[in-house]
């Protein structure tokens, strides 16, 4: 979205006292939000583009990259902002950003999420962790760390997690008029779902009123390579070809090159190394929510395999309940899980359960502990910690 601003705008951002807090050498405002599809990123920075723009009489652009179109693709937004009289020229991505919006806390643990970010930048993570935690996670050299439970607080109100997303965003960001952005909230969704306003009014005012915010100091144990400082005669030595004058001082923003090039690459672009899915991780697809099995429940129906899109469920030989051998459920692998609850919806006896994923679910990347061993970790109905015994073959009996 690239804005004209009309002449009787020009000079609102001075009146109204609303002002940029930093800017980049080229006098832009820049944010990045990261994020996967079905989470609403692309809507939050729609939104907040045109409520600083249309609202604010600042100048500035929106726009989204994405990956296949469905959800849990990577997903990244982008919002640019500077002066009324300044013209926006660019559409780049922002590599930059001055704030950092999380969408998901995994999306933490993969390379390049938190890149590019100054001394000074602010993070927003959707995370039920402290502050504290998250800026060990995402390793934040300075500046601030904000962290607001999105995913808890759309499930008590029934929405998504981007305007829960869009209320911390707005008030870490600190210059965005809130009221503005509410009621750009209710003109993009008030045609088509009006009975939805009011419930996402609530989830922004609590992300803007719930936030945690906390300034975090320089700490050298989080300095990234990735950028590098020095008088110009480093960078050449180096090889980055850079042409200035000698001596200049720099600051060269490095991002990893692809692993194989025009000089390093086999002949003819043969593929040596077929891929696999045993590598393939879909855990941050997921919304906060995934099916937690119950092996004492299960009747081996087989339901939950003829509905899941994506064969999560895993087989095994045991025993069934008449103590003849067979074919039992082992549970689903939540390394390939993408949080659809299809599952959940089907089984005729409760034997899968949608759960948070809370920190004590240690297994949120990895395949879910099956058999014998998931019991120990499993919730009972009660969501209190169930204790168990084992019975023949595979059955456990739940005491506690």
């Amino acid at each position: 979205m690239r804005a004209i601003i009309p002449d009787a705008w020009k000079g609102q951002r001075m009146k109204n006292g609303h002002r940029l807090p930093m800017k980049n050498d080229l006098g832009f405002y820049e944010m990045r939000f990261e994020s996967v599809g079905g989470l609403g990123a692309n809507l939050t920075g729609q939104i907040l583009a045109e409520a600083l723009v249309v609202g604010q009489g600042f100048n500035g652009a929106h726009f989204s990259t994405y990956g296949s179109e469905k959800k849990g693709s990577p997903v990244k937004s982008f919002v640019r902002v500077c002066a009324p009289e300044q013209e926006v020229r660019s559409s780049s991505p922002v590599s930059r950003p001055h704030l950092l919006a999380v969408f998901h806390s995994c999306l933490l643990s993969v390379t390049g999420t938190t890149s590019g970010l100054y001394e000074d930048s602010a993070v927003v993570v959707n995370s039920a962790d402290s502050p504290e935690k998250i800026r060990d996670r995402a390793r934040v050299v300075s500046g601030t760390v904000a962290v607001v439970d999105a995913l808890g607080i759309a499930v008590q109100e029934r929405t998504r997690i981007n305007t829960v997303m869009l209320g911390a965003i707005v008030r870490v960001a600190g210059f965005i008029d809130p009221e503005i952005v509410k009621k750009h909230i209710a003109a993009n969704i008030g045609d088509r779902y009006p009975h939805l306003v009011e419930p996402n009014r609530k989830s922004f005012e609590r992300g803007f009123n719930e936030v945690k915010i906390e300034k975090v100091p320089y700490d050298s144990r989080f300095a990234s390579a990735e950028l590098h400082h020095g008088p110009i005669h480093e960078m050449v030595a180096e090889g980055h070809g850079a042409v200035l004058d000698a001596g200049t001082e720099f600051e060269l923003l490095l991002r990893p090159g692809p692993a194989l090039g025009y000089d390093n690459a086999p002949p003819g672009g043969t593929v040596v190394n077929p891929g696999n899915t045993i590598h393939k991780d879909h855990s941050a697809s997921r919304q906060g929510i995934f099916p937690l099995y119950h092996r004492d429940r299960c009747i081996d129906c087989g339901l939950c395999t003829l509905t899941c899109p994506d064969y999560v469920f895993v087989w095994g030989p045991g025993v069934d309940r008449e103590g003849h051998p067979a074919m039992v459920m082992r549970g689903p692998n939540l390394q390939y899980c993408k949080g659809c609850l299809k599952c959940v919806v089907i089984c005729p006896v409760e034997a899968l359960t949608m759960e948070c994923e809370r920190p004590e679910f240690r297994y949120t990347a990895d395949p879910q502990l099956w058999g014998p061993i998931d019991a120990l970790v499993n919730k009972g109905r009660d969501n209190e910690p169930a204790k168990w015994e084992q019975e023949e073959g595979y059955y456990w009996h739940r005491v506690g």
